[in-house]
């Protein structure tokens, strides 16, 4: 195993997954509830952790999370039941973590890497437009 550090860029604690971008880039790893090792409310968006990085069944998948340092700031605030900021824009994580979402559920047998590249597409194709907030 690979020992990585990196930032928890989404978390859906309802379905108990997200992914972590490696400090060393590369593509974003999968991360699930019953292989972090600490309590799932220590898994809060921007908080950085080391890990273990192992293959799983759809690509990269963290293990045995550590978190550094201390946690994250707060969000900023946003408009009460949206996901969206106060300029009406996506901001580019609620974008990713939103396509994310859609594509695990339309199409559960994709990888890791699939959606991982699918979802950068589909973001950097609505950056060039203006349709994500800065």
């Amino acid at each position: 195993m690979l020992v990585s550090i990196g930032k928890l860029v989404s978390f859906d604690s309802s379905r108990g997954f997200g992914f972590i971008r490696p400090e060393d880039g590369g593509p974003d790893v999968f991360v699930h509830v019953n292989d972090i090792g600490l309590d799932e409310d220590e898994l809060r968006q921007g908080r950085v952790f080391e890990f273990d990085m192992t293959e799983g069944d759809r690509g990269p998948k963290a293990v045995n999370l550590t978190a550094v340092g201390g946690p994250p700031a707060a969000p900023p605030p946003r408009h009460k039941g949206k996901d969206r900021p106060s300029s009406g824009q996506l901001t580019v994580a609620d974008h990713k973590r939103l396509i994310t979402e859609l594509l695990l559920e339309a199409s559960p047998a994709l990888t890791a890497s699939e959606i991982l590249t699918i979802r950068d597409r589909l973001t950097a194709f609505a950056e060039q437009r203006g349709w994500l907030e800065n």
